[in-house]
């Protein structure tokens, strides 16, 4: 059967939350006799069988670093309360490069308990070497949505071309998911591939093939499971700058849906169901109350009121989703959620829907029309219509019009965000959202950021010691609009420890530079951009006695990083965070005895892509260096990748720039 954007029946799940039972509808079932789906889990043999030492890398295939033999899982969500999840990996490694292979990485998120496991090396002389379980080790990943994640991560042990490595595990999770994506395809080529789903019967069930077209790939079902499995699947090519890795590759999802499977039907239900939600948290009166307090500047438009309206609701209203670590270990575990804006407006602090909804009720007391947006991080996957689950949208907008306005006259608002208004955090921009009404929903295009409004701006101080070598760096940078967004809300849901750590690295700890002051000032103010305050010492600047000329590379730590594209050829769309500009000012004084010569003449770089320039002059202490980049564009088609890269090629390039001193008295 043709599996591309397939939708089908299965049997049932639930939602984590959970389903009202007098919403469910009907299953309907696809009986096959015997059960074609059943499969066994169980760990490898801890030998290499003949035909694994047979295998030899092929490059042609994909297979010159390793492949993976047998990707198994089985997820079994009968109970309706909790999923059992079975896994299991065996691959052969042929090179060094292929011992990634061997890296364990375990969901591990709350609600999940591991309960088996078994990880070990099979070297080629025949002996094994183990992975204990206490060897794994808890981590945790945040996603540019600020999603975070956790998993258990571990390394096989004593990894050599010619080994085989096998290791599976059993998960316990409390509760099943409304949707569950799976990756078909990995980096690596996969011999065979089964993945079984085992639903709860008490909702309807769905699953969903997606760039499933010309794979080898088979879905069989009945009463008890979906079993979708595959032979020879081909590797999903991993490029820097890439669209999600899993819109690139096949994958399956499976979901559960509590109405029609005609996506217009279901989508209007939810859009209904939305607006309903909003109603019912927006209650006039508080909403009313409130803004006859606020005032506004005299002759205010509509939107200059609803600027008046966002940074009030900004300032006086806490986003409990983006707490600093400090502020949410100092709330108590059994702190109450309002529930209603009068509860928001009372208590000051709201989720990201609460404080969007919260917007919406003030813009339409104003008498704006506004609509709610949902919307997805696409660093992880875009929006899918056939997909009929909200599950997949992981953050709303706010749309907001004057009346009669069209969308192209529209603003993009995303109060409690720290941004000001019609500034968006950058991961939901460059992707298509759903505004949703009373009266249904449609498609809208969430577009970027102007790049004039994400600009660095960094300055910095470079004093040359030459008794041991040395350099006194201080610098400071300043970000505003997305520039820096991801960094600050990183950082301010860290530890202490953690994020004096990370402010090291970002300030250049490493190699031969020793950080001595590295502070973010006001990054406990969420609308505050971020800023960095870095001090040390570069310990070796090749900068001896006997020197008559002396060069120093404007190539530092300080930059903002300019992306780099080594490989000639590409076959993914390149995909950057967002536009921006970034600006660099440096004053670089002369080493003691030396002197500045006539500068060198570094040419503008200029593309449909961005543009660059250096200008270096010389000063009564030194250099004055002052560098500009501007990436201008954030999607580029495979076509226009070589001019993309030559382009920043130029810019790395002309980054190289040194400047020269010369002893004084030499020629």
């Amino acid at each position: 059967m043709a599996l591309h954007s397939t939708l089908r029946s299965a049997s049932s799940i639930p939602q984590r939350i959970g389903f009202l039972v007098s919403a469910l509808l009907s299953t309907s079932f696809l009986a096959l006799g015997a059960d074609r789906t059943a499969i066994e889990l169980d760990p490898g043999p801890q030998k290499i069988t003949p035909e694994e030492q047979a295998l030899a890398p092929d490059a042609a295939s994909g297979s010159q670093h390793g492949i993976i033999l047998l990707d198994e899982t089985e997820r079994d969500d009968s109970t309706g309360s909790k999923s059992q999840i079975w896994h299991h990996v065996r691959a052969k490694i042929f090179t060094n490069e292929g011992r990634g292979l061997a890296d364990v990485e375990i969901p591990f998120n709350t609600g999940l308990a591991l309960k088996k496991w078994w990880g070990w090396t099979i070297l080629p002389d025949g002996s094994v070497r183990e992975l204990k379980q206490e060897d794994l080790k808890e981590q945790e990943t945040v996603r540019a949505g600020r999603t975070k994640f956790s998993f258990l991560r571990g390394a096989l042990p004593t990894v050599v071309p010619g080994c085989v490595i096998d290791y599976g595990y059993l998960l316990s999770q409390r509760g099943v998911y409304q949707s569950i994506r799976v990756q078909l395809q990995e980096k690596w080529p996969v011999r065979s591939l089964r993945y079984r789903w085992i639903p709860w019967e008490g909702a309807r069930s769905l699953y969903r093939m997606t760039r499933a077209t010309g794979m080898a790939l088979k879905v069989a079902e009945n009463r008890q499971a979906v079993l979708v499995t595959g032979e020879n699947l081909p590797a999903v090519v991993d490029e820097p700058w890439m669209p999600p890795p899993r819109e690139m590759a096949a994958s399956a999802t499976f979901f559960y849906s509590q109405r029609s499977e005609k996506p217009g039907d279901f989508w209007s239900w939810m859009a209904i169901g939305k607006t309903l939600a909003a109603k019912e948290f927006i209650k006039e009166r508080p909403i009313k109350d409130a803004l006859a307090s606020k005032s506004f500047p005299t002759g205010a438009d509509l939107f200059a009121k609803l600027k008046v309206v966002h940074a009030w609701i900004s300032a006086n209203v806490r986003n409990s989703g983006l707490r600093t670590s400090e502020q949410a270990e100092a709330v108590a575990d059994d702190e109450s959620s309002p529930r209603t804006a009068k509860e928001v407006l009372a208590e000051k602090k709201a989720s990201g829907h609460q404080m969007d909804y919260l917007f919406m009720g003030f813009a339409r007391a104003l008498g704006a029309e506004a609509e709610l947006v949902l919307a997805t991080d696409r660093t992880d996957h875009f929006f899918d219509p056939g997909l009929l689950t909200s599950d997949q949208f992981d953050s709303s907008l706010v749309l907001v019009r004057a009346p009669g306005d069209g969308d192209d006259k529209a603003v993009f608002v995303d109060t409690g965000s720290g941004l000001p208004f019609g500034e968006l955090p950058w991961w939901v921009t460059g992707a298509k959202g759903m505004a949703v009404t009373a009266k249904g929903y449609r498609t809208v295009l969430i577009p970027p950021s102007d790049p004039r409004k994400n600009q660095s701006e960094t300055r910095v101080s470079i004093v040359f010691e030459p008794a041991d070598q040395s350099a006194l760096v201080q610098w400071t940078r300043t970000d505003a609009g997305q520039a820096g967004l991801s960094e600050r809300l990183d950082m301010r849901s860290m530890g202490p420890e953690e994020r004096s750590k990370r402010l090291q690295e970002l300030c250049g700890a490493g190699g031969e530079f020793e950080v001595t002051k590295a502070e973010a000032p006001k990054l406990q103010e969420l609308s505050s951009g971020l800023r960095l305050t870095c001090e040390g010492t570069m310990t070796n600047t090749n900068l001896s006695a006997g020197l008559s000329r002396y060069t120093f590379s404007l190539d530092g730590f300080w930059n903002e990083a300019v992306p780099e594209f080594t490989e000639e050829r590409r076959v993914h769309a390149v995909v950057f965070p967002f536009p921006r500009i970034d600006r660099t000012f440096l004053e670089v004084r002369s080493p003691e005895r030396f002197t500045t010569v006539t500068p060198p003449a570094v040419g503008p770089v200029q593309s449909p892509y961005g543009r660059y320039t250096l200008s270096i002059s010389v000063t009564p202490e030194g250099y004055h260096v002052e560098r500009l980049f501007a990436l201008s564009a954030i999607a580029i088609r495979v076509q226009e990748y070589a001019p993309l890269r030559r382009f920043l090629t130029e810019v790395h390039r002309a980054d190289q720039t040194s400047l020269e001193f010369r002893k004084a008295g030499t020629p």
